[in-house]
Parts: structure tokens; sequence; C-alpha cells
């Protein structure tokens, strides 16, 4: 593949997409959203569009599958119906993934950003956020796993940007947990909706895997990090970093639709 801009600037590209991919390793390890960091950077690199959202797929998986494992290997993660939540996401995603040339993606674009105003008001004003113990579920574990897996499992196949969310504001609302175990248990269900993209970015070869694999390593290192930020700190700094996470992603989806409303 022939790239322009940044790629033609020699090794530098590298160091700077490996930072990158640091910073972003440490932001979605604690909560979610490193794609605002990469996705930007990858463009920047100058990658077309296609490439950029299959190369950002690859280092992602890397990094949710290092927080994952961390995470489960300390016994930190609840498991409680993880498995059923793992498999309802990825057939949710490969379901939304086929859909994308199916349904019309506007109605998404004019509605996220109402979603995301929703999801950073509940998150300064929540006191569940706060809290340091679980409240009462809302459902059984298994239904929430099954009816969220597919359904935020689709959002992320079919349209993708603020699925970690998504995910860690359902365990809060509907099942009680607190914002640091919602952070974990968000990271292996949002691995398999993205592993499951990835798949399907590979086969249509939109993935660049020398940038891939630099920013994968530089994934580990931030993902290493990260989890331990949530492991010893959790509440302290969790719920800052979300809020901090969703009201940047909230602003970037209104600019964006405001430009584009704009050049109509």
């Amino acid at each position: 593949m022939e790239y322009v801009s940044l790629l033609n600037s020699g090794d530098g590209i590298y160091l700077f997409l490996f930072v990158i991919s640091v910073i972003a390793g440490i932001v979605d390890a604690i909560a979610g959203g490193g794609g605002l960091i990469t996705v930007p950077a990858l463009l920047l690199a100058g990658l077309p569009p296609m490439a950029v959202l299959g190369t950002n797929r690859l280092q992602a998986v890397v990094g949710e599958l290092t927080t994952s494992v961390i995470f489960l290997s300390g016994q930190s993660l609840p498991r409680k119906g993880l498995m059923t939540g793992i498999i309802c996401a990825s057939a949710g995603a490969l379901a939304g993934s086929f859909a994308v040339s199916l349904i019309d993606k506007e109605s998404m674009e004019i509605l996220l950003p109402v979603l995301m105003c929703a999801i950073t008001l509940y998150s300064v004003l929540s006191k569940q956020l706060k809290s340091v113990t679980a409240a009462q579920p809302k459902i059984s574990s298994s239904r929430f796993m099954v009816w969220c897996g597919l359904l935020i499992g689709f959002y992320n196949g079919f349209f993708g940007p603020g699925t970690g969310s998504l995910w860690m504001i359902a365990f809060v609302i509907l099942l009680g947990y607190t914002i640091r175990q919602a952070s974990m248990m968000t990271k292996p269900l949002n691995l398999a909706g993205n592993l499951v993209s990835l798949i399907l970015f590979i086969i249509l070869g939109h993935v660049d895997y020398t940038l891939g694999i630099v920013m994968g390593v530089g994934q580990i290192a931030g993902s290493l990090a990260g989890s331990r930020f949530v492991i010893s700190h959790g509440h302290r700094i969790v719920r800052p970093v979300f809020i901090s996470v969703t009201m940047l992603m909230t602003a970037k989806l209104i600019y964006e639709h405001l430009w584009a409303v704009s050049l109509v």
C-alpha cells in the first residue's frame, strides 16, 4: 500500500504511532475510548479510511486481549455469565457487520450524539458511578448477557463508536456493578465484537499489518499500565477518566454532525 502524509517522513511515523498507542492503551484499559486517540493518528499518517478502521481494529484487539488476560489472571474479573456474553456479543457483531450494507446508517449518526450526551449526564450525576459497592441487579445476569450481548454487539459491528461506554453504563444500570467492575467486564466483551470485525477487515484486505503490529506492541505496554491502575486505584481513577472520554466523544460526534449538516 502506498500512503501519503506522515508515512513519507521515514521511521518517525512508527515511533509516533507507537507512542500514541501506548497512551491509547492506558486510556482504553481504564475507561475505553482509545479509538478517539488512535483513529485520528492513523488518519494523520495518511492511511485510507478503510485501512484506518481495519488497522485500528488490529491494534485495539491486541490491547483488549492484554487487558482481559490481566484481569482474568488476577481474579479481579467477575466471571458470571461471561462466556454467554462473549458468544452473544460475537454473534451480534457478525450480524451488525453484515447489516452495514443493508441498513441506512444516517439515523444512527443522528441518534448517537444524543445517546452519548445522555451517557455523559448520567456519568456526572449518577450516585452509583461514585459507589464502591455493587447495587441490586434489575435483571438476571444470563438475560443481561444474552440481550445486551446481541444488541451492543450488533451496534459494535454495525457502527462502533462508544461501544465500551454502552457496555459500562449497561452494567452499572442493569446489573448494579460498580464502575470498576463494569470497566473490567467491558474488556472481554468488547474484544469479542472487535475480533469478529477484525476478521472481516482482514478478509477484505483493509489491514496494514506493519503499523498494526507496531501499535499493538504499544497497546500491550499501555494496557499493562492502565490495567494496573484499575486494579490498584479503581473507583478513584475510572470514573473521572470515563467521564472525560464520554465528554470528548460527545463533543467529537456533535462537531462531526454539525460539520456534515453545514456541507449539505
